[in-house]
């Protein structure tokens, strides 16, 4: 196996691997032999020894004016990589919200047909925060039930995402709102002869408005700041005017 390449994919330059290798498998030794096993120069052997050290991987200690190497254990390895993980991670959380701060020109995405309208149900399971607003038309029916029921559903509540919704108090959505609570879901109803949207609208990702028409079959994703908080401004004043059934 070589364990130079390794070394490599885990991080470190190509004389910094075959130094440290060479290290690690004499054990604590002089730069002259780690040079000599290495086959690397001896002032280069010096210059990616004190790089190792820099960062950990390497120990010196002094004995009768001779300096000694010793390389820590590839475990050692294992653990900055997983803190320059989570500090990549961060800059890049950083980096996103620097993006999002930047006041972008809309964008939409337009989608044709159930498969459409299941992209969009997908999308909204993408997303970074854990709340959907969503005000339901007067049908969701996709023509397929085992998509919503057996897939939709239950990978939202994995995700731990919570729905809020506005729907009309048909008798088609009653089994549905009896299920709210298992279903991470808390439902305000309107007089069906009052409320008769054909399309569905969702608010989601801090960011996005999704606009789904089940009789055309046809979708949008609307990724803008400014109309998803208008909808949302909308949203919060219906229902604050709507009161809490008791269930």
């Amino acid at each position: 196996m070589n364990y130079v390449n390794i070394l490599i994919k885990a991080g470190l330059s190509t004389k910094e691997a075959a130094v440290y290798l060479a290290n690690y498998e004499l054990g604590e030794s002089t730069a002259s032999r780690i040079s000599q096993k290495s086959e690397i120069k001896r002032a280069t052997t010096y210059m990616e020894l004190e790089n190792l050290i820099k960062k950990g991987l390497v120990s010196q200690s002094r004995k009768k004016n001779l300096k000694y190497y010793t390389a820590e254990s590839p475990k050692m390895i294992l653990s900055i990589i997983e803190e320059n993980k989570k500090d990549l991670e961060q800059n890049l959380k950083n980096m996103i919200s620097l993006g999002s701060a930047v006041d972008k020109k809309p964008t939409v995405r337009y989608f044709e047909g159930v498969e459409g309208i299941k992209e969009v149900y997908r999308d909204t399971l993408e997303k970074t925060d854990k709340e959907i607003l969503s005000w339901f038309s007067g049908s969701t029916a996709l023509g397929s039930e085992t998509f919503y029921d057996e897939f939709y559903i239950p990978e939202r509540q994995r995700k731990n995402i919570w729905f809020k919704a506005i729907l009309p108090n048909s008798t088609e959505f009653l089994p549905y709102i009896k299920k709210d609570r298992e279903q991470l879901r808390v439902s305000k109803t309107v007089d069906e002869k009052e409320y008769n949207m054909d399309n569905e609208i969702m608010l989601y990702d801090k960011h996005k408005t999704a606009i789904l028409n089940y009789g055309d079959k046809i979708s949008l994703i609307i990724d803008s700041q400014k109309i998803h908080d208008s909808f949302k401004q909308i949203f919060e004043v219906m229902w604050e005017m709507i009161p809490q059934e008791k269930k």
